[in-house]
């Protein structure tokens, strides 16, 4: 069994996900709804003041549009973080008045760095944006609907009527606070939603890429037509990634296969699941160092090429 250093230091990762889960594509599709109608497409949907927060190590890394990390220790003190949700719970369709979706803040810890491990905790609370008047409008509503509630049953006595679906709901939701809690996670193998723009929906993908396993040996060679594949079990031809400065992702592939990085169109990652991403630096990010991967080189004309890294 591998063997691992005692760290104190933690890694946590902060996300903004639908409450009513649904299927990937169509939690993809409904952020790709939301990122089509801003005005800019550097507009991001979880936002970090790093100069307000403070327990942190180093920089706040946003890995995704609704994604954050960081780093920081326990030991020496609590992180907080100041965040701010760039997007309302009524975004996700053009119809007006239509009930707002549920959101949820979601938190994974790490206390494990490498690219297979899972959380050891993981924490949600359920969130709805809205813009100021409309927020004021809601709650006035709802204050004004439980104390009509509160009258009916006082008024009623012990022969009022009570409707089950009704308490049911009373009990589903705690009184109004000024701190939401976090309650924990007992599933901890379910890959989040993390999204990045692009005008492929293919190309977006879930943070699968980051809950995978490095195998001992790599797949046999199975070449294809205009298809070039590189790969063998050796150590010494195993390219290895670490993460940005930028284009640093080349590199290894220019100085391994002899392939200019010039002539390099664009760089893929094929999931085992077949997902095909567009490899950017924060892509390049979920991969660790001596990753293993098969390495397709496909030609798109006579002077330019993809390179597709296929995990195994």
């Amino acid at each position: 069994m591998e063997s691992i250093g005692v760290s104190t230091t933690r890694e946590t990762v902060i996300m903004l996900m639908f409450r009513e889960e649904k299927p990937p594509d169509e939690e993809l599709k409904a952020w790709q709804f939301w990122h089509s109608r801003q005005h800019s497409v550097k507009q991001r949907i979880l936002d970090a003041d790093t100069k307000n927060s403070t327990g942190i190590i180093g920089q706040i890394d946003e890995i995704t549009h609704n994604a954050i990390a960081f780093y920081w220790n326990p030991l020496e003190s609590p992180a907080k973080v100041n965040i701010a949700v760039q997007c309302l719970s009524t975004d996700f369709s053009n119809q007006k008045g239509v009930k707002g979706l549920p959101l949820h803040l979601q938190i994974d810890t790490f206390d494990d760095f490498r690219e297979s491990a899972t959380p050891y905790h993981r924490g949600y609370c359920q969130i709805k944006v809205f813009c100021d008047k409309g927020a004021e409008r809601k709650t006035r509503d709802e204050e004004r609907r439980a104390a009509k509630r509160k009258l009916n049953n006082a008024a009623g006595g012990d022969g009022a009527v009570t409707f089950p679906g009704r308490k049911k709901l009373d009990e589903m939701f705690h009184l109004p606070c000024d701190r939401s809690e976090f309650y924990s996670m007992s599933d901890l193998l379910k890959p989040p939603i993390l999204f990045t723009p692009s005008d492929d929906i293919e190309k977006v993908t879930t943070m699968d890429m980051a809950f995978y396993t490095n195998p001992n040996s790599i797949a046999e060679d199975q070449n294809g037509s205009g298809l070039e594949r590189r790969d063998t079990d050796s150590t010494e031809s195993r390219s290895t990634f670490t993460p940005p400065p930028k284009r640093m992702k080349i590199f290894p592939i220019e100085n391994k296969y002899k392939l200019s990085a010039s002539n390099i169109k664009s760089i893929y990652k094929k999931s085992k699941k077949g997902i095909l991403v567009q490899v950017d630096d924060d892509i390049v990010k979920h991969y660790s160092n001596e990753d293993v991967c098969l390495i397709e080189v496909t030609k798109v004309d006579e002077e330019l090429c993809d390179v597709t890294l296929v995990e195994v």
